[in-house]
């Protein structure tokens, strides 16, 4: 009896031991963390607003924006090469008329239209003389064919209305022809355009910018030419809401 007490604890001892030191692992699980990075892109628009007002700056010449006004401003008068004129069988008032006589496309040298003017005889006194920018545009317009341009840009800024940078050389392609100091009294009614006391005249009393607008009860100016540019008028009138300086 007594050697049956002692074996059953140590059986039992035995069977426990077995089973702890077998106990199968139970596997460790790995929690698996996903990290999403979300990236945002933020994209930028850039509005370029453009002034209809202001072109772009064209260096080449054009016909109907360089060389038609120095014709019909400087030429095509009356007594010298209008229609009813038409002095020595020269009418130089369009495209057609102009090309018609004394223009050889693609050579200036031998175009009398052109060699008449850089020798000084053309046009004659009291209209001044063509100044090298003038001679240059027509130069370089018969010399490249002489085309009919049409939907010329417009050289114009209208953040620029100083007196010798904006001003003049609008009065100067435009209003000299008449309204030159020489040829004033015979072909200009006196009005005086070259210097800056005569034009500073005209800008106080409102004519200067009422005769280039075309406002009702002016002369429309230039006489027989296209109206000026929206954008060169605006320069005229900001210079002269500016105080007409001559700076």
């Amino acid at each position: 009896m007594k050697k049956f007490v002692v074996i059953v604890p140590l059986l039992l001892l035995f069977i426990c031991f077995y089973a702890c030191t077998h106990k199968p692992q139970i596997p460790l699980t790995t929690k698996s963390t996903t990290t999403t990075t979300t990236t945002t892109t933020t994209t930028t628009t850039t509005t370029t607003t453009t002034d209809s007002t202001q072109d772009a700056v064209d260096t080449s010449v054009c016909f109907q924006r360089d060389v038609l006004p120095v014709f019909t401003g400087y030429c095509a008068k009356s007594g010298c090469h209008d229609a009813a004129s038409a002095k020595s069988g020269y009418i130089l008032t369009s495209y057609a008329t102009i090309i018609s006589k004394g223009l050889v496309k693609g050579s200036a040298g031998i175009s009398i239209l052109y060699t008449e003017c850089v020798s000084g005889k053309m046009p004659k006194s009291p209209t001044p003389r063509l100044d090298s920018t003038q001679l240059s545009f027509i130069s370089r317009w018969i010399d490249k064919g002489a085309p009919d341009d049409t939907g010329c840009i417009v050289n114009c800024d209208t953040t620029k209305f100083t007196f010798a940078a904006a001003i003049v050389p609008i009065l100067s392609s435009n209003c000299y022809s008449c309204h030159a100091t020489a040829s004033a009294a015979s072909t200009g009614g006196g009005i005086i355009l070259d210097t800056y006391a005569g034009v500073l005249t005209q800008a106080q009393n409102g004519k200067l910018l009422g005769d280039l607008q075309h406002a009702t009860g002016n002369n429309f100016m230039p006489l027989g030419s296209p109206q000026l540019s929206e954008c060169k008028i605006t320069q005229l009138s900001k210079w002269i809401a500016a105080g007409a300086q001559n700076n």
